[in-house]
């Protein structure tokens, strides 16, 4: 599960559930599987891959790079409480199950 930490107040936080053996994309264009409309994200940004019981993510030659915990990257393994940022946006790895 990917958690946006920092939002504003009027908007709803975003949450990503990444199921076990899938792989989704982020993006800003409708057709990634997770959209963030925000010119800082590319239209096809990056993919998370939940393999092998592990959680990577790859960035997909954007513009503005996928960074972990501050560090640009290209590919990574996330682990609970990682920092994944994407444009403003900030998404908080966790292991928590979310409410259906």
């Amino acid at each position: 599960v990917l958690r946006e930490e920092s939002v504003d107040k009027a908007c709803q936080p975003l949450t990503f559930r990444i199921m076990p053996g899938s792989m989704k994309t982020i993006g800003r264009m409708r057709n990634a599987d997770f959209v963030i409309e925000h010119t800082l994200v590319s239209r096809i940004h990056c993919r998370l891959i939940n393999q092998d019981g592990h959680l990577e993510v790859e960035d997909l030659d954007s513009a503005n790079g996928t960074y972990v915990n501050n560090q640009k990257i290209q590919r990574t393994r996330l682990a609970a409480g990682d920092k994944l940022r994407i444009g403003h946006v900030e998404l908080v790895v966790s292991n928590e199950p979310i409410a259906d």
